[in-house]
């Protein structure tokens, strides 16, 4: 391995980490990041806890009610004044009617009855001074340990709603229960947790008079617990989620809706710290990840919305089955912040970019030179004017502190003006920025003429354009003339003031749509002069991008589109050598896939409409693949003045042909009689040797110009492409399937099912193949074998033919170099073939011995 090269590719890794790093890592992975921890520690100190309070209250106030697992026994008057033995008596009747447990919540006596029922009573619980711990306020003189009594705590209030609870305290010896927590009998880990109140969820509220006298039927009240409270815990000092607006849910109430959400396993807690870290980390990730693919200011209301959406089912879905409440608002916002932060940063890049991109747009504009030297703008204005027919003007720049200032004069002076330069610079003032100008009659009334005056812009200071009507006033053509002029130098002031200058302090703070829009205006101007220029070619020429998008076609290839009904924007270059060309889908690919990755050129008979006959230039430069260029040109060009040409020469060399030939070769037979020692004296014999010497040469010219009307007019055109090779050999293989057939001659033939794609023109390659097939059947014995073999590798396909008694090495390299006029038969189409093959990078070979057969071998590029 290339240590050096590792290395190398190493460096690049890095240098492209580096890049991104500092390019967009900061914009697109930081920031969001900080933006996510800052939410998580607004979350973290409780921020948005009563927002998310009140989401939970609405959730859950619109669950429906489930079965009662809690009744509230009211402590009744009438019960009240029964005597020390009501409670035994409501002990042992809530017993007989099925409760599994009795919770009083306010003090009572100690029980005295006997009953299998746990009694929990609820005591007062306060904090140790200096530390976290809670105990106990017990009744005096009660030596109980502590198992019948439980904390009568309510948690705090969450800006003055109640909606959670504590379950455990911790204490000095352990946790000490709470009284909900304890008469709902289920553990629960949690020391907070949420209370679900169902505006439809059903809490009974029996006198505990009922109770004792019996009035209930015995089991009625099975599988619930009874919370006993007295009438002041029933009465309304709670705003609650039920009613949070008043003070209308009792503490009884409350404390049953608790009870009945731990009996039913439907309390609820909040996230912890590290849940919504992650929480809020997972849902930013994906944030960034969403808008490293797509464009977040597009998508600015469409991503935080389905966020949104994603949230409240995902926080629902966990408050409903896990019991969870996701801190909901910090992950709506997430999606907002982050987008609002993405937007701006792609905004702030885009704007750094667009700035970029916007000052370099002056380089490579056709006026450069004049918009780069902002100082020389103002020394064309004069030789303008005057090509404009204006016989006199005063070029005049207004300075910072109201002076006028002479830049440049025709004919005339600042001195000529009758207004004092005080007086005139507010009026300069009022005119800047107009495109209109005014009537200037008054202000040089020496000048014995109409003038005017107009404002055209400036770099350092604003220029004024002061000058005589031209003749025809303003409604001649030269008057249209100069304002032509005029609103062409106030365009190249702004763009050069947009696109460079920063002199003034609007100016340099002007927005970046401002100076981007002058740019356009600037590539634009400069792209409608190059479109016209390419008007102008004489053939039609189609610039695409290497994606196959359309670029610029000129006018000419604008007439083809429409003679083929195709549209210019819209067709891409696969679809226009579809409709232009015979070939298909699949070879137009392999074609142009060879083009991008070795550049050159591509020729293909175009399909005709119209009266011409054209040919396609595919083309694309040799630095494609490396990335420098990315363009492909699509070239028609016209043969048919070139094959009017070859139709000429044609006409003119059969005539020579017909005319000469029969008295050429009289000449001869006239000269070969004459050379008979029979028919005269020496002294005839060295004349007719002349003759005849001159005729031989007359003949070889004519043979010359019969090389021009041999072959036809489409071998003009060196045409090459991708072709089905296995179908050419097929159709050869048809085509002498009959003279084999004569001659008793039998085929050996081996191809692959599926043919790939080889470069070369079908119809001559076919013509070349179909000959050499007829040479080697021709020369087999009958009852031999031809064997034909087509084989095709990554990069070459070989058609391989052999066969024949056999024919000398030396022969039948005699018979395949004559040139193309001295060829005879199937000889000449392989010659042909053989030049032909060469310019499609391609190669011919051919082997022969006596008596041992002889056979071609033909090797063509492949491409896929």
């Amino acid at each position: 391995m290339n240590l050096s090269a590792k290395f190398t590719s190493g460096e690049t890794v890095r240098q492209r980490f580096s890049r991104a790093m500092t390019r967009e890592g900061v914009a697109s992975v930081v920031f969001p990041v900080l933006l996510v921890a800052a939410l998580a520690l607004l979350q973290q100190w409780n921020v948005f806890r009563d927002v998310d309070g009140r989401l939970f209250d609405l959730s859950t106030g619109l669950e429906r009610g489930r079965d009662p697992a809690v009744v509230v026994v009211e402590r009744d008057a009438v019960f009240e004044s029964s005597g020390p033995a009501r409670f035994g008596k409501l002990d042992n009747a809530l017993a007989r009617l099925g409760v599994e447990r009795i919770g009083y919540l306010d003090d009572r006596p100690l029980p005295t009855s006997e009953t299998a029922v746990p009694i929990l009573v609820g005591a007062a619980a306060r904090r140790i001074p200096g530390t976290d711990a809670w105990t106990m306020i017990l009744p005096p003189g009660t030596q109980d340990s502590g198992s019948l009594f439980a904390a009568r705590i309510l948690a705090p209030s969450e800006y003055g709603i109640y909606r959670s609870q504590s379950t455990v305290l911790p204490g000095l010896d352990g946790s000490i229960p709470v009284f909900d927590a304890a008469l709902a009998g289920t553990p629960h880990r949690d020391r907070r947790f949420l209370v679900r109140m169902p505006a439809r969820q059903s809490i009974p509220v029996i006198s505990a008079s009922q109770l004792v006298a019996g009035e209930l039927i015995r089991g009625e009240l099975s599988r619930t617990v009874a919370l006993v409270a007295a009438s002041d815990s029933l009465k309304g000092t709670l705003s609650t989620p039920l009613a949070p607006g008043t003070r209308a849910t009792s503490e009884a109430i409350f404390r049953a809706h608790a009870v009945q959400d731990l009996r039913a396993g439907r309390s609820a807690s909040r996230a912890r710290a590290w849940e919504a870290w992650l929480l809020l980390g997972v849902v930013g990730l994906l944030l960034v990840i969403a808008f490293r693919r797509t464009d977040p200011k597009r998508l600015a209301i469409v991503v935080p919305v389905a966020a949104n959406v994603l949230v409240l089912g995902t926080s629902w879905l966990a408050l409903e089955f896990a019991g969870r409440l996701l801190p909901v608002t910090a992950l709506l916002l997430a999606p907002w912040v982050i987008t609002f932060q993405r937007i701006l940063a792609r905004e702030l890049r885009q704007d750094r970019r667009l700035d970029s991109v916007a000052s370099r747009a002056v380089q490579h504009s056709i006026h450069r030179s004049a918009l780069r030297e902002g100082a020389r703008l103002p020394e064309f204005v004069e030789p303008a004017g005057r090509l404009a027919g204006i016989t006199r003007s005063v070029l005049i720049g207004l300075c910072e502190d109201g002076s006028l200032e002479q830049v440049s004069a025709h004919d005339a002076s600042l001195d000529d003006l009758v207004v004092s330069p005080a007086k005139l610079a507010p009026q300069l003032r009022k005119l800047r920025g107009r495109h209109v100008g005014r009537d200037a009659t008054q202000l040089v009334p020496s000048w014995n003429t109409e003038a005017r005056i107009t404002w055209i812009g400036g770099a350092e200071q604003d220029l004024f354009w002061l000058f005589a009507e031209p003749p025809g006033g303003r409604t001649g053509k030269q008057g249209h003339l100069v304002r032509a002029i005029s609103a062409s130098f106030r365009e190249l002031f702004r763009w050069r003031a947009d696109l460079n200058a920063r002199e003034r302090q609007e100016e340099r703070f002007m927005p970046i749509d401002e100076r981007v829009a002058s740019a356009i205006s600037l590539v634009s101007t400069e792209s409608d002069q190059i479109r016209r220029g390419f008007d102008t070619i004489e053939t039609a020429v189609m610039v695409f991008h290497l994606i196959g998008s359309p670029l610029h076609a000129n006018a000419g290839m604008e007439d083809i589109y429409r003679e083929a009904e195709l549209a210019v924007a819209d067709t891409s270059l696969a679809e226009l050598l579809a409709a232009l060309t015979e070939l298909d889908p699949v070879r137009i690919e392999a074609m142009l896939q060879d083009l991008v990755f070795n550049g050159g050129e591509m020729r293909v008979p175009m399909r005709r409409f119209g009266p011409s006959q054209r040919v396609l230039r595919v083309a694309a430069p040799g630095s494609m693949a490396r990335g420098a260029d990315r363009v492909i040109v699509v070239e028609a060009i016209d043969i048919s003045e070139l094959h009017s040409a070859a139709d000429l020469r044609k006409a003119v060399a059969m005539f020579i042909d017909l005319q000469l030939r029969n008295d050429l070769e009289a000449i001869l037979l006239a000269a070969d009689l004459a050379k008979d020692p029979r028919v005269g004296p020496e002294r005839i014999v060295s004349v007719v040797d002349r003759i005849g010497e001159a005729a031989r040469r007359a003949t070889g010219r004519l043979d010359e110009v019969a090389g021009l009307v041999r072959g036809e007019t489409r071998d003009l055109v060196d045409a090459s492409y991708p072709v089905d090779a296995r179908k050419i050999v097929v159709e050869a293989l048809e085509k002498t399937a009959e003279l084999a057939e004569e001659l008793g001659v039998l085929m050996d033939v081996a191809m692959p099912a599926l043919s790939g794609f080889t470069i070369a023109e079908p119809r001559a390659l076919a013509d070349m193949l179909e000959a050499m097939l007829r040479v080697v059947i021709a020369d087999t014995p009958q009852g031999e074998t031809v064997s034909l073999r087509l084989e095709e590798q990554d990069a070459r396909s070989h058609v391989r033919i052999s066969g024949g008694f056999g024919v000398g090495f030396g022969r039948l390299v005699w018979l395949l170099t004559k040139s193309e006029d001295q060829s005879v038969g199937e000889y000449r189409l392989i010659n042909r073939g053989i030049a032909r093959t060469a310019k499609w990078g391609g190669s011919v070979s051919y082997w022969g011995r006596e008596a041992d057969g002889f056979g071609f071998n033909v090797n063509l590029r492949r491409i896929g």
